[in-house]
């Protein structure tokens, strides 16, 4: 499990993946760490759209503890959208992967709740 000694910041995020290193195609099982990532609508009215976001500072060593904390996620991770929450639906569609479907007093919304592990990313030359 990765330290939370250090603040969360948009410069700090230890749920991020690290910057990819193509020279080195070798990946040690041991390393492997999992991260919990919600996808839920942003925005309102005609700007409205999806965004993914890890939710957790924390990173964990196995899948299953991450696959308990995203179950976790997925009954109690409070969603921008309805504000008024007047039923929640929680599907497993994968071992790794919730679908929760919220009513809200006007509304209906849905979010989905992964684990996800951090592969690295790479940035465009420009």
């Amino acid at each position: 499990m990765m330290s939370d000694s250090h603040p969360v910041t948009d410069q700090f995020w230890p749920t991020l993946p690290q910057p990819l290193d193509r020279s080195d195609d070798s990946r040690e099982p041991s390393n492997t760490e999992f991260t919990v990532i919600v996808e839920q609508t942003e925005g309102s009215g005609n700007s409205m759209r999806w965004l993914a976001v890890p939710v957790t500072p924390s990173t964990w060593d196995d899948r299953e503890t991450a696959r308990a904390e995203a179950q976790r996620y997925a009954w109690t991770f409070q969603p921008r959208h309805p504000m008024s929450e007047q039923r929640r639906s929680v599907y497993r569609v994968s071992p790794d992967e919730y679908l929760v479907i919220i009513e809200g007093a006007t509304m209906t919304f849905s979010l989905r709740v992964t684990v996800a592990e951090p592969l690295g990313y790479h940035s465009s030359d420009r």
